[in-house]
C-alpha cells in the first residue's frame, strides 16, 4: 500500500487530538452521559444512541472538511504546475512553525461549543462535529492541506481520493470510539484528555517537525 496512505490516516488521527478540538471532547462526554440516567438503560440501548451520536458527530466533521476541501481543489487548479513545490514549502513551513511552538509560540484558535443544552440530542452531536472539525482544522489546518495537495497532484485519480478518506477514516474512527466507549468508561477518558491537553503543544510540534521532513522527502523523492 502507499505510504502516503498511511501518513494521511496517521495525520487524520493526530488531528483528532488537536487541542482546539480536543478540548470540546471533555464536556461533551459528560453532557452526553448525564443527560439521562444511564444506570437505566440497557448496554445495548445505550451503545446503539452512541452509536448514533457518534456517526452525526462523524457527519459534521464531513461537512466541514469536504468544504475545506471544495476551497483547496479551487486552488490547486490555479498552482497544478507547482504543487510539488508547493507541497514542499508547506514541509518547511510545519517545521518552522513547529519551532516555534517548541518556543512558546500559540497558532491555536479557540473554539468554544454553546453550552446550551439542545432538545435534539442528534442536532448538538451534528454541531458537535461541525465545532470539532473547525477547532482541528484551525490547530492543524496545515497538515490538512499537505495531505489534500499531495491528493489533487496525484496522476491517479483513486489513489489520489484514498489519501483525502484515510484521513477523514483517521479522525472519524477516533471519535467514534471515544463516543462509543464514553459511556462505561466516563471518567477515564475524562481524565486522560485532562491529562494529555497541557502536553499537546509540545507534543504537536514534535509531530509537525517529523511530518514536514517526511513530506520533504517524500516530495523530493518524486522529481
Amino acid at each position: 500500500m502507499n505510504s502516503f496512505i498511511y501518513f494521511s490516516f496517521l495525520q487524520g488521527v493526530f488531528a483528532f487530538f488537536a487541542p482546539c478540538a480536543v478540548a470540546l471532547l471533555p464536556a461533551y462526554i459528560v453532557s452526553f452521559i448525564s443527560r439521562n440516567n444511564v444506570s437505566n438503560q440497557s448496554k445495548i440501548h445505550l451503545l446503539l444512541r452512541a452509536l448514533k451520536l457518534a456517526l452525526f458527530s462523524i457527519l459534521g466533521i464531513l461537512v466541514i472538511y469536504a468544504i475545506a476541501s471544495g476551497f483547496i481543489v479551487l486552488a490547486a487548479e490555479l498552482i497544478k504546475s507547482y504543487m510539488k513545490y508547493v507541497a514542499i514549502s508547506l514541509g518547511a513551513i510545519l517545521i518552522i512553525v513547529a519551532i516555534l511552538m517548541l518556543f512558546g509560540k500559540d497558532f491555536s484558535v479557540n473554539i468554544h461549543m454553546n453550552q446550551k443544552k439542545h432538545d435534539n440530542e442528534i442536532k448538538e452531536a451534528f454541531f458537535f462535529g461541525i465545532a470539532y472539525a473547525i477547532g482541528a482544522l484551525g490547530c492543524l489546518f496545515p497538515l490538512f492541506l499537505v495531505v489534500a495537495t499531495q491528493a489533487f497532484s496525484e496522476p491517479n485519480t483513486a489513489l489520489g481520493v484514498s489519501y483525502i478518506v484515510a484521513y477523514f477514516v483517521g479522525i472519524s474512527l477516533l471519535m467514534l470510539v471515544t463516543i462509543m466507549t464514553s459511556i462505561f468508561a466516563k471518567d477515564f477518558i475524562s481524565r486522560k484528555i485532562n491529562f494529555i491537553l497541557p502536553h499537546m503543544q509540545k507534543i504537536s510540534a514534535v509531530f509537525l517537525i517529523v511530518a514536514g521532513i517526511y513530506i520533504i522527502y517524500y516530495q523530493s523523492s518524486l522529481f
